[in-house]
Parts: C-alpha cells; sequence; structure tokens
C-alpha cells in the first residue's frame, strides 16, 4: 500500500511529459501550417517594399576594369580583386589579366573598356 501513491505520481508525471509533448508538437504543427498560409502576404509585403525602396535585380554586366580599382603601379586592391572574382566566369580571365592582382602591362590599355573573353 506503500508504493501506490508513488505509482500514481509517476503515472502523472509520465502523463504531464507526454502533455506537454503532444502540446509541443501540435504548437510546433501550427507554426509551419501559419508559414504556409502567410507566404503570398509576406511575399506581397516584400514586393511593395522592394518597389517603394526602387529595388533593381543586380545584373552581371561585361568585365571593366575601372582606374578607381587600381593604385599607380596598377594592382588592384584586395576589395577590388574579391569582388571581381566573386563571378565564376570572370576568375579566369582574371588570372589572364593580373600577376598578382597587378595587371599585366599589355593589358593596360584595357583599363575602363568592356573586356570580354581574350
Amino acid at each position: 500500500m506503500a508504493d501506490y501513491p508513488k505509482v500514481i505520481g509517476a503515472v502523472i508525471a509520465g502523463a504531464a511529459v507526454d502533455l506537454v509533448h503532444q502540446l509541443t508538437k501540435g504548437l510546433g504543427r501550427l507554426d509551419e501550417t501559419a508559414k504556409i498560409l502567410t507566404k503570398p502576404v509576406d511575399q506581397a509585403c516584400s514586393d511593395m517594399s522592394a518597389w517603394a525602396g526602387r529595388w533593381q535585380a543586380i545584373e552581371l554586366t561585361t568585365l571593366i576594369i575601372q582606374s578607381w580599382y587600381l593604385n599607380s603601379n596598377f594592382k588592384l586592391t584586395s576589395e577590388a580583386w574579391r569582388v571581381l572574382m566573386v563571378d565564376e566566369k570572370n576568375r579566369a580571365l582574371m588570372h589572364q589579366l593580373f600577376d598578382n592582382r597587378t595587371l599585366k602591362q599589355e593589358y593596360r590599355h584595357l583599363v575602363g573598356q568592356p573586356i570580354e573573353g581574350l
């Protein structure tokens, strides 16, 4: 008889843990459902905000090495090198044009000009 209250306590504790677990699962499903239902509204708000801020999509253009990217020795700043190397198509071209970030002598006339495959 003395163990009877311990058994009841264990059953109540187990039921409480299960109840919390079930509530947590239910709230997770409600959260996922809310995300699905509000996605079109979120997208519309994002589009309106972008329009109001005059946002435009970034488009990659032909590579142009601008004069302000270079110092007086025709060496690119590390920031300019990093940015110009982002586009995978430009990487091979950049390695062809530069030696250790310094524009090769034979390509210096291209500064400020659109550069396509050489």
